[in-house]
């Protein structure tokens, strides 16, 4: 008898921006993720992403607080995804804003047997400084 293990498949996606003290958000200022992996030797791949969100919140800049989103994703096997995993964030300003940040990406992977373990892929970036003159940041 073969036994045939079914491929882990992303089932979820989430980004939280970490608040050091410094600049907040503005609450007029929408933010766009867009996280790929290469395939075929170009980053063309989405796994997950979300456009135009949080632009009625202010993420406050006391140096604890987190703001956590739920990203869109496409249900990519974890087979097809490169050590490389590229996340890019746009940030939209009406008017001036700066805005200072760290973040940590969460890609949950599942087979669906619950004898297989998840798969967690995760990323971290910090220090990252975003403004009406400077409004990308790709890792």
């Amino acid at each position: 008898m073969k036994v045939v293990m079914a491929d882990q498949v992303l089932k979820s996606a989430k980004i939280t921006f970490i608040m050091p003290e410094g600049d907040d958000k503005d609450d007029n200022t929408a933010v766009t993720v867009a996280v790929s992996t290469k395939f075929n030797n170009q980053f063309d791949l989405t796994l997950a992403s979300k456009v135009n969100f949080a632009n009625n919140d202010t993420w406050e800049d006391t140096g604890d607080k987190s703001y956590t989103y739920a990203l869109d994703f496409s249900p990519v096997s974890l087979s097809q995804i490169s050590n490389e995993v590229k996340t890019h964030i746009h940030i939209s300003p009406n008017g001036n804003d700066t805005v200072k940040f760290g973040y940590l990406l969460s890609l949950i992977f599942d087979d669906g047997d619950p004898n297989t373990a998840v798969a967690e892929l995760t990323q971290r970036r910090d220090n990252i400084t975003l403004s009406q003159d400077n409004r990308d940041f790709s890792s």
